[in-house]
């Protein structure tokens, strides 16, 4: 079963929604009392029927506060709320539950106008909706087993790795009338990839979109690890400005951020949200021109480590390596000159124990390839940091949490590195450690959003290399530091 079920996420992008999530979207729309008798509601990814139901009930409520009694209330359900829902077991289960909650308000044999289809080419609905709720399925478009030309033809999948609920932001937009709102909760993915880059169009010129509610590392799905973001858009919307909260996972409610400008929003072709402070911070960063006082780049990708490091049990031709990740140091075999150009193959196995060490391990090197097409099997399987093994270096780690766990370590001449960042600079480290140990940098990741599992942050070497340079140009001493190249530090990032 559990297989199935993840099946089942990973191809049509099913993740079932919790009941507190499913009325905080509704309130955040104002599908609430008095906004709903007579109004036209569609979740178009209606799975088992979460938003149905609580649409349902609401609606019923709302009915018969107003009426006294439920006359005509199941015309009203069948004419004002609809659904779609592509899996055949799924819409059975919603109907089904459907039919549970018109009984508990002594209905029976109600018409539903839902529909087991795909959305994608459904458009009697276009223009129709004063509400589009729900949670739409998330799916890359290479994992679709079918409709894939269907997806291709929507204007939000034209750019990069497409992922469904792009196309779900589309339809479900086309199927607002002139006053109505839309709000769901997808991966919050669509403020900076490069698939969601003609949405990001359509949200500046049209300037629909009311607020958004960060959910951050908070995970609101079983079964699914993804980070999301409640959006709200409403075609009435006629100001500069978006609302942002953050999601308490403890109340289950929004924390208001602040209002922020659409020109606070967008910096380099990407959204970003935080209180204006960190924007104006993040923008500066992203759009200064400095010059490269730092460099960074990534450690040794060995693409076996455990041969290449971990179980080395010999001296010849090995270095300390440091595992930038742990702060833990080993002593790793290195078949390179100082220049970081390999050795002959003759020299390495001169050494008896390294050649015995290598041979034991020449399968597990080769990993099924035959040795004419992998001739170089003894050696690491990239040559990234090889060069700069003896030069002097900090290493950092490129998953971080907060200050207290950033683990910023001198990596001297002779000495390499893995799993992790590392350094290039003649900037004192006091000056670099000053950047890095502080508040700003981690509200620098928190705006990039690259999550990690247990509130972790990653990042990538070009992010931090913006983030440092411009930190050191900003110290009032950066004119005595001695900048590691010339070019622009910007030149190739966009």
């Amino acid at each position: 079963m559990e297989n199935v079920e993840n099946r089942l996420v990973k191809h049509s992008g099913q993740v079932f929604t919790p009941d507190f999530l499913v009325k905080s979207i509704l309130d955040y729309a104002q599908y609430t009392e008095g906004n709903i008798i007579a109004k036209h509601v569609i979740d178009n990814s209606c799975g088992d029927g979460a938003f149905l139901c609580e649409i349902v009930s609401r609606y019923c409520e709302d009915f018969i506060k107003q009426n006294g009694n439920t006359s005509g209330l199941d015309a009203e359900l069948s004419t004002f709320v609809h659904g779609i829902e592509l899996d055949p077991v799924a819409y059975e289960n919603c109907i089904f539950n459907l039919d549970n909650i018109a009984s508990s308000f002594g209905l029976t044999g109600v018409s539903w106008d839902v529909t087991n289809e795909s959305a994608l080419t459904v458009t009697r609905f276009n223009g129709v909706m004063d509400y589009v709720i729900g949670n739409p399925p998330y799916v890359r478009v290479h994992n679709l087993e079918d409709d894939y030309d269907e997806v291709k033809s929507f204007m939000f999948a034209q750019d990069g790795m497409t992922d469904l609920y792009l196309v779900f932001y589309e339809l479900g937009l086309r199927m607002l009338n002139k006053t109505g709102k839309l709000c769901y909760i997808t991966p919050s993915s669509w403020l900076s990839s490069v698939a969601a880059t003609n949405m990001r169009k359509y949200v500046l010129s049209t300037r629909f979109l009311v607020g958004l509610i960060d959910l951050g590392h908070y995970q609101a799905f079983e079964n699914a690890t993804t980070y999301t973001m409640i959006a709200l858009f409403d075609k009435q919307h006629n100001t500069n400005n978006i609302d942002y909260y953050t999601y308490s996972e403890f109340t289950h409610d929004k924390d208001f951020v602040g209002a922020i400008t659409y020109e606070d929003m967008s910096i380099n072709n990407c959204f970003y949200v935080a209180n204006k402070e960190d924007l104006e911070m993040l923008r500066a960063i992203k759009t200064t021109p400095t010059r490269r006082y730092a460099q960074v780049k990534n450690g040794f990708a060995t693409l076996n480590d455990k041969v290449f490091i971990k179980e080395v049990d010999f001296e010849p031709l090995t270095i300390p390596i440091l595992k930038a990740s742990t702060g833990k140091w080993h002593r790793g075999f290195y078949p390179y000159d100082q220049s970081g150009k390999p050795l002959k193959k003759e020299e390495i196995f001169a050494y008896p124990e390294v050649a015995k060490y290598l041979t034991k391990n020449k399968e597990r090197l080769l990993k099924d390839a035959p040795e004419e097409k992998k001739p170089d099997w003894y050696l690491y399987g990239r040559t990234q940091a090889l060069k700069d093994v003896y030069a002097n270096k900090y290493s950092i780690n490129s998953i971080i949490k907060d200050v207290k766990t950033i683990k910023l370590i001198d990596v001297p001449v002779g000495s390499g590195l893995y799993s992790g960042l590392y350094i290039l600079t003649d900037v004192p480290r006091t000056i670099i450690e000053d950047a890095l140990k502080s508040v700003d940098f981690i509200n620098y990741l928190k705006m990039l959003k690259n999550y990690k599992s247990g509130g972790y942050y990653t990042y990538s070497s070009k992010d931090l290399e913006q983030y440092l340079n411009y930190k050191i140009a900003s110290n009032e001493t950066a004119r005595n530091f001695v900048p590691v190249n010339e070019p622009n530090l910007f030149e190739g990032y966009f």
